[in-house]
């Protein structure tokens, strides 16, 4: 089901397209200020994901206690119900964010740092993923009784929003556009067929 969505999302998304040629130094879209925040933004999702996320999964005994205590600190001071009750649907996507996510932090930001053409169906695919799975959580920041006042939910969906906002935006780019860094992009792919 989520993959025909994809397909029938990258089908119309092709109207939004150029005319035919394709730019040689990449994507208007993907420019350089664009391209470091994502790097960032995977950058620093690896030891969110590794010290924080993390841990409404695996057992507390091989959780650093650093990490513990900040953890702690993140809960009291952002009063985030859902890494403090962690309710079941919220830590089937916390497993999701350590098998599919994790990996393609690592991926993606050698990809967008080297830029790589072949990162635009993988990018495709975590942005929609990704900015899917913060809709429910977002709502349930909007909802949950748990948070004492309108500043603190506030303030903890301005943490959250990120998370929505730039897989979302990085799905949008790669989607219309077929060589998001332009022919030079292709090198390696190149590189590899001239070999064959």
């Amino acid at each position: 089901c989520h993959l025909v969505s994809l397909l029938q999302f990258e089908r119309h998304a092709s109207s939004f397209r150029p005319a035919p040629g394709v730019n040689p130094r990449g994507s208007k879209m993907m420019n350089d200020t664009f391209r470091v925040i994502v790097l960032v933004f995977l950058a620093t999702h690896v030891p969110a994901t590794v010290l924080m996320d993390s841990q409404a999964l695996v057992p507390k005994s091989v959780v650093p206690k650093f990490a513990q205590r900040l953890l702690e600190f993140h809960i009291s001071t952002n009063h985030d119900p859902l890494m403090d009750d962690q309710p079941v649907w919220f830590k089937s996507f916390i497993l999701c964010e350590l098998m599919f996510q994790l990996p393609f932090f690592i991926i993606g930001f050698r990809a967008f740092y080297m830029k790589r053409n072949w990162i635009r169906i993988p990018g495709l695919v975590y942005g929609v993923h990704t900015a899917t799975t913060l809709i429910p959580i977002l709502a349930e920041i909007l909802h949950s009784p748990d948070i004492p006042s309108t500043q603190a939910r506030a303030q903890l969906f301005l943490i959250y929003l990120p998370y929505l906002v730039i897989p979302a935006m990085m799905a949008w780019v790669l989607a219309i556009e077929d060589k998001p860094f332009g022919k030079a992009g292709d090198t390696l792919t190149t590189r590899k067929s001239k070999r064959k």
